[in-house]
């Protein structure tokens, strides 16, 4: 099964980025036109918005899946020390459904 991540072009942040340095590497190129380039719209981005920008491209490159976690998993399970608390499961189970209804 092959998940596609339709969400990266659905980050107004991300294309407000890319456009600001598209438009600092085409304004930089052309020197004279600079200053004409100057009175035109310019778009400024919150430190708040830089931030989830990072955190959000982060997050589309981090794996799904941790590797080096299924595995230890993995070893544990085939020596047979993985052992799960049902009672536990359980109690998460039940306290996740009651947040649903809060």
């Amino acid at each position: 099964m092959e998940i596609k991540n339709y969400l990266k072009a659905l980050d107004p942040y991300q294309t407000k980025l890319d456009k600001a340095e598209n438009a600092k590497v085409k304004g930089g190129k052309r020197g004279a036109d600079n200053n004409a380039q100057a009175s035109g719209d310019r778009v400024s981005l919150s430190n708040e918005a830089k931030l989830r920008t990072e955190a959000y491209t982060t997050a589309l490159n981090t794996p799904d899946v941790r590797q080096e976690k299924v595995n230890a998993i993995k070893a544990r399970v085939d020596a047979g020390e993985y052992v799960v608390d049902s009672r536990n499961v359980a109690e998460k189970l039940i306290k996740e459904e009651a947040e649903l209804f809060q």
